[in-house]
């Protein structure tokens, strides 16, 4: 084990921001620090040890050039607070119940039914893994020990057909309310998917309604919030760009910009430790214009959010789309289209750290010409 070289570690910190590049450690439940050195975590402990680094044997700080965004090849896969301790980092283990997004795979192209996973488990450099769960499973019958974030969206198994609904029951709220107070659990839940069917948030409601969270069966976003004049909706491929945050919880919102909404299910919520993160300003009653939320609740948290769209990779700003992005052609969307004015990258970013509590998950995203900077969070 090293000694500790404090002065320019933390200057390394100040100066590299976010670790970079998580490895992953060993067994523990979503959350804070581990045991010792190379023993799994306890319960809401990340796996992996507490270690103290530095590169200089002499502890005089030295041996690193502080102002590198790399990390040294000894803090590689750790989290360091401002004292030297060194925190072996666990990937975001993530399960997502329901159908994924079905549009998401690129505007123009096949419909991709997996298009959220296959970013989260190809854009994180090994910082997270997202399972899908498409077929009803009491949350009764799974072992919630082995993920961090669960996301519900779409809760159901066929989406024109009431009786697709699924039903949980109260054990099944229960079980994951004790995983996120007790255990330090993370929910992620999102509406929207049925547009004018608002039926979907039966089963939603069912899981959420005991954090103090419900969706309301309104359309937040119609067509006539779309961009005027003229109507640019087209140009983001069918969503009305949406930045109203608020600063109520900053880690979520942090150089966010635009996302894309269109429909979605307002959200009421109760307690004084609810946080709103996102209104729309078209509606401006006291709860049918909520967005989003953010509540802690015991050791964990849960992010609720009204729209999908922010599933969908075609507003993730990932590839020009050469109907709309021609900026000589159609330079009425200049400014409008997911790769000119969309953040859902750093969206997700945001969220996911803030609900899993980590300081450890990357997002990469290439460099695209005329697009919105969002390279590596």
């Amino acid at each position: 084990m090293f000694l500790v070289g404090i002065s320019a570690l933390s200057l390394w910190l100040a100066c590299a921001g976010a670790t970079v590049e998580a490895t992953s450690g060993s067994g523990g439940s979503p959350g804070g620090g581990g045991g010792t050195a190379g023993s799994g975590g306890g319960d809401g402990g990340a796996g992996g040890g507490i270690i103290v680094l530095n590169p200089d044997p002499s502890g005089m700080g030295s041996a690193f050039d502080a102002g590198s965004v790399e990390a040294p090849p000894d803090l590689k896969g750790y989290q360091c607070d401002e004292a030297g301790t060194c925190t072996l980092c666990q990937p975001v283990r993530i399960l997502s119940i329901g159908q994924p997004a079905k549009y998401g795979a690129n505007s123009g192209t096949t419909d991709n039914t997996d298009a959220f996973q296959a970013f989260m488990n190809s854009n994180t450099k090994g910082t997270a893994t997202m399972e899908m769960l498409e077929t009803f499973t009491h949350i009764t019958d799974l072992d919630l020990s082995n993920y961090d974030v669960i996301i519900l969206q779409a809760l159901y198994s066929n989406a024109y057909d009431p009786n697709g609904l699924w039903t949980y029951t109260n054990a099944d709220a229960a079980a994951l309310y004790d995983w996120v107070n007790n255990k330090g659990g993370a929910i992620i839940a999102m509406s929207g998917y049925f547009s004018d069917n608002a039926i979907e948030i039966q089963p939603l409601n069912q899981l959420v309604a005991a954090f103090g969270i419900t969706y309301d069966g309104d359309n937040t976003f119609t067509s006539s919030d779309c961009p005027n004049p003229p109507s640019l909706c087209y140009c983001a491929y069918g969503s009305i760009p949406f930045d109203n945050w608020t600063t109520a919880v900053p880690d979520i919102t942090k150089n966010l910009k635009k996302v894309g909404v269109f429909m979605g299910r307002s959200i009421k919520c109760s307690g004084s430790d609810c946080q709103v993160v996102g209104k729309n300003t078209v509606d401006t009653s006291a709860q049918s214009n909520i967005v989003g939320v953010a509540k802690v609740v015991g050791k964990g948290r849960i992010f609720a959010w009204g729209d999908e769209w922010v599933t969908y990779t075609s507003q993730w700003g990932l590839t020009p789309d050469p109907q709309y992005d021609d900026a000589v052609k159609y330079s009425q969307c200049v400014g409008y289209t997911p790769m000119t004015s969309y953040t859902v990258p750093q969206f997700w970013y945001n969220v996911f750290r803030w609900v899993a509590q980590t300081s450890c998950l990357t997002i990469v995203v290439p460099p695209t010409a005329g697009s919105v900077p969002q390279i590596i969070y």
